[in-house]
């Protein structure tokens, strides 16, 4: 009896042990939530650049969060989000905000040092998840910069120009933080839900629309892109035309419609005679705003295209040609 008792007693301090244990685990996510609104040594925040949906169907255009409150001596680490691609871009004072230029170095690579004085044009390169982005730059998956003056600095995606900017508000060393990095983590949840959801909206209204003959070159306003064509396989007869409309893009995304192979540049120039297309080459070349392209089919079989920009994230199509 007196072994089974000594026995026993082990295990009800380890139960105790364990009891108090399992409190520490629950209690520390909140205590640690706290200690970082406490100023103190410099800190790394993070922000995410871009958002998608499964499959890359829909894009968003936000830095999220998109202002941030940090102290001089804080570093913010952008990390790209999604596979469309964006910038951070810092202007230097009194630099008007650019057109993005896709052959221009400035927009295209990373410029200037690993510090913001506010002084200087910044720029992290072409941001992205995806490796090749048919560009000639290399993209980076994620971008650092420390803050060595206070200040509120406005940022921008050279890309997408004022649609998607940031603020950066940066406090003199030791100034308490007003937000945590979890709670600026759950307001990004909340925004990505709501872009996402509006960009879902933005294809049901072009899947409403669509027909055989009228295939919507996706979607785009000032909040999400819908990167698909809409409806992506369609039948028709021999003789007839399918209209691909970009007219549901209010806010200008650049697409292709390109049969055939795939040409070697996304900018190569338009290809083939779309009034009788019977196989073989044939490319819109980027469509300006508003522009469309109609394409008669004269000969029976099954043709896929794709945007050269945006086939890679699954914005693909056939047209099944009967007699």
């Amino acid at each position: 009896m007196l072994s089974h008792r000594r026995a026993g007693r082990p295990r009800s301090v380890l139960a105790v042990m364990t009891s108090f244990l399992l409190v520490l685990l629950v209690a520390s996510p909140s205590r640690a939530d706290a200690d970082d609104r406490v100023a103190g040594h410099a800190r790394t925040w993070s922000v995410a650049v871009g958002q998608e949906s499964e499959h890359m169907a829909i894009e968003g255009m936000a830095f999220l969060p998109d202002e941030i409150w940090i102290n001089v001596g804080d570093t913010i680490r952008w990390r790209a989000n999604s596979a469309e691609i964006h910038t951070v871009t810092f202007l230097a004072p009194g630099e008007a905000l650019p057109e993005f230029n896709p052959m221009d170095p400035r927009h295209l690579n990373r410029q200037g040092g690993d510090n913001h004085d506010g002084t200087t044009y910044l720029n992290s390169g072409i941001m992205s998840t995806m490796e090749d982005t048919g560009l000639d730059a290399t993209s980076v998956h994620t971008y650092k910069l420390t803050f060595t003056t206070t200040g509120d600095f406005t940022y921008y995606c050279v890309v997408h120009g004022r649609t998607m900017r940031g603020t950066v508000h940066v406090r003199p060393a030791g100034t308490a933080y007003p937000h945590t990095q979890k709670a600026y983590d759950s307001q990004a949840r909340k925004a990505t839900a709501k872009i996402l959801a509006d960009g879902r909206a933005l294809r049901s209204r072009a899947a409403e629309q669509a027909t055989s003959h009228r295939v919507f070159i996706g979607a785009a306003d000032e909040t999400a892109m819908v990167m698909r064509f809409v409806r992506q396989d369609v039948t028709v007869h021999v003789g007839e035309s399918v209209t691909f409309d970009s007219s549901l893009n209010s806010y200008f995304v650049p697409h292709t419609v390109t049969f055939g192979p795939e040409p070697d540049s996304i900018f190569a120039p338009p290809v083939g005679d779309p009034t009788n297309f019977t196989g073989g080459e044939l490319n819109s070349a980027i469509l300006p705003p508003g522009q469309n392209f109609t394409v008669t089919f004269n000969k029976a079989g099954t043709f896929t295209y794709i945007c050269t920009l945006h086939d890679d994230m699954g914005m693909v199509g056939t047209v099944v040609v009967n007699r």
